[in-house]
């Protein structure tokens, strides 16, 4: 009775307040701090953040990317520590690792600062003179950055000097922008390809160590691994058919596949064209397909278990909360959404202000967010009981 409660003030108060430019006025989503990071151009017509959060791993600061470079505040009150100008925008994820802060503008400057006080940790970035809108992923030694079309560069960390560079064979003009970012896991690194490929190289020079083509170009001309793998922790058995560690990728036109890290051999596939980043929580995945439709599909055997049809334009990606026993926040076009995940029911639109696109990032009880207004938004859920 107490969730049937709490979804329908959440529905009432957050859909009546559907068609105002700010904050939605629901007594179920407190505002706890905002930045404004970046202000779009007077003219601009649906303006757009992609680059989004980082958070430190400890949850004491916030790392936000935008069109006017990398800013880092304190989590807690949104008290601004560092400000990194770019004479270029951001249109991909920080990485914060190791007491460093990287960021890579669209046209592909490479910058690493000191994560606390924002000093550059390099001479100068380090010019990939390629454009770059996936996130970034750090091991121990290295940077790895995804660059179209179709290109993976792992930086030394301390120098940032190039150590070498992979480039898939680009044989089609049809390119969905890349937004597949690399995935290191030991001595591998795992990463899709526009091509459709998803290709596993050796993390220390790059060398290719297997692929496999998940496109269909005979259904669409768009056969790109565009989001980022999934890695899938498992135990190996000796006796077991599918051994060890899997990966989750998933191919525009060839839906979602599960493959075995070792040698990418394929576990199971779930045909559903144009999926978003796929997001694991227990034995289920969610993932968005193009549609607007949100897929559950069993972990184990890749069959769909419930689809939905979400309102609004959703951007893809989603992120998980616990509130009401689980929670998907949805970014759209329209504000950032509150969907019941055992329902697929969208509860509450949280905000407005020129809508969202960049992922979302959830810490316990808060949610941050960047708008597509630029402005950087520390959430809280309320209940009648207090905070999720």
């Amino acid at each position: 009775m107490r969730l049937n409660r709490l979804l329908l003030s959440l529905a009432a108060l957050g859909f009546a307040a559907g068609l105002l430019p700010t904050v939605a006025a629901a007594q179920n989503v407190q505002v706890i701090w905002r930045a404004q990071m970046a202000t779009p151009a007077p003219m601009a017509w649906k303006p757009r953040e992609h680059g989004g959060i980082t958070v430190s791993p400890h949850g004491t600061w916030l790392y936000a990317a935008s069109a006017t470079g990398l800013r880092a505040y304190v989590a807690a009150s949104g008290e601004e520590l560092w400000t990194a100008a770019t004479t270029e925008r951001i249109d991909s994820q920080p990485v914060v690792d190791n007491g460093a802060a990287y960021a890579v503008t669209r046209a592909g400057a490479v910058y690493a600062f000191d994560a606390v006080t924002g000093h550059s940790l390099w001479p100068e970035p380090s010019r990939l003179q390629a454009a770059v809108q996936a996130p970034l992923a750090a091991d121990a030694q290295r940077l790895y950055v995804a660059a179209d079309p179709g290109a993976i560069v792992a930086l030394n960390r301390s120098t940032g000097k190039p150590e070498w560079r992979y480039n898939a064979e680009i044989t089609r003009e049809f390119l969905i922008e890349g937004q597949s970012g690399v995935l290191p896991a030991g001595s591998l690194v795992f990463a899709g390809m526009p091509g459709g490929k998803l290709v596993a190289l050796g993390a220390r020079d790059g060398g290719l160590t297997w692929q496999v083509d998940l496109g269909r170009a005979t259904r669409s001309p768009y056969a790109d691994v565009d989001t980022t793998p999934v890695l899938i922790k498992r135990p190996v058995k000796v006796d077991d058919k599918q051994p060890g560690d899997w990966l989750l990728a998933a191919s525009h036109s060839g839906g979602l596949y599960a493959l075995r890290a070792v040698d990418g051999h394929q576990v199971w596939h779930c045909d559903i064209e144009g999926m978003g980043p796929p997001l694991v929580h227990g034995d289920q995945i969610f993932v968005l397909a193009a549609t607007g439709t949100l897929h559950v599909v069993d972990l184990e055997t890749g069959n769909v278990l419930r689809s939905h049809r979400l309102p609004g334009n959703p951007s893809g990606y989603l992120a998980w909360s616990d509130v009401s026993g689980g929670t998907l926040l949805v970014p759209t076009e329209q504000g950032l959404d509150l969907v019941h995940a055992a329902t697929g029911i969208a509860v509450s639109r949280a905000m407005l202000e020129w809508g969202f696109t960049a992922v979302p990032q959830v810490r316990g009880e808060r949610a941050y967010a960047v708008s597509n207004g630029g402005v950087l938004y520390a959430l809280a859920l309320h209940d009648a009981q207090g905070v999720w």
